[in-house]
């Protein structure tokens, strides 16, 4: 396979700093909802016999990858200052860290998801992880009688996966992963949207609404207040 000349001369180049597009894959072996296959742009530069790569990815993920020359004691990689190897990938970089054996590969920008065997299992964290994603505040509701009560709000973090078809249509799948254990799930495509499975729709405020079930979601990277969604007057501090 031939590499992309933007490659061959990054490697050719060291301490020059280079951009290219490209596809990323981040797997996690216990989080199986942070998982992406998705558009990036790698920033590659690096001294001297080192490498350094920075990755944009467009659902909002962002990871570095050092890749030194080994040295005693150390095999001078890490994914987001946590230690990691290399693995032997055909036609894709690829680096398993250390410790929860996430699995981040940066792959040519005309590849397909494949079926990679995946990495070995590690303990569950409860960390967010580095697999990316956007900070930001979750708030559920739901309807009972006509009025609206106060399931949850807190921190939380969105990660969104989306896949286009042959035919040019695309689908995404959300997760909200709550700072309080909780999962909210959401799936798109046109026409229609999903709320952990029952059909929403969308409002002017951004939030999403069950109707039948009475249910409703809302995402934004600022703290949400009172004035915005009253139902938060209810909030106990």
């Amino acid at each position: 396979m031939r590499l992309p000349l933007s490659l061959v001369l990054a490697a050719c180049l060291p301490g020059m700093a280079f951009a290219e597009d490209a596809m990323c894959e981040y797997r996690h072996p216990d989080r199986p909802s942070w998982d992406f296959f998705a558009a990036c742009t790698i920033d590659r530069s690096g001294p001297e016999g080192a490498e350094i790569l920075r990755a944009a990815v467009v659902n909002g993920s962002r990871f570095t990858i050092e890749d030194a020359p080994q040295t005693v004691g150390a095999s001078g990689i890490t994914v987001n200052g946590l230690a990691a190897t290399r693995l032997a990938r055909e036609g894709a970089r690829c680096y398993l860290t250390d410790a929860e054996a996430e699995l981040v590969c940066i792959h040519p920008r005309d590849a397909a998801p494949s079926a990679l065997p995946a990495p070995a299992s590690s303990p569950a964290t409860a960390d967010t992880g580095f697999g990316g994603g956007q900070a930001g505040f979750c708030l559920l509701t739901a309807r009972v009688e006509n009025v609206e009560t106060l399931t949850e709000y807190g921190a939380c973090v969105k990660r969104e996966n989306c896949l286009a078809s042959a035919e040019g249509s695309t689908t995404c799948l959300t997760d909200y992963d709550w700072k309080s254990g909780r999962l909210t799930e959401m799936a798109r495509a046109e026409g229609w949207q999903t709320l952990d499975g029952a059909t929403v729709s969308a409002d002017e405020n951004g939030c999403f609404t069950d109707e039948p079930g009475g249910a409703r979601f809302c995402f934004s990277q600022k703290a949400m207040t009172a004035a915005e969604h009253p139902v938060l007057a209810t909030v106990t501090r």
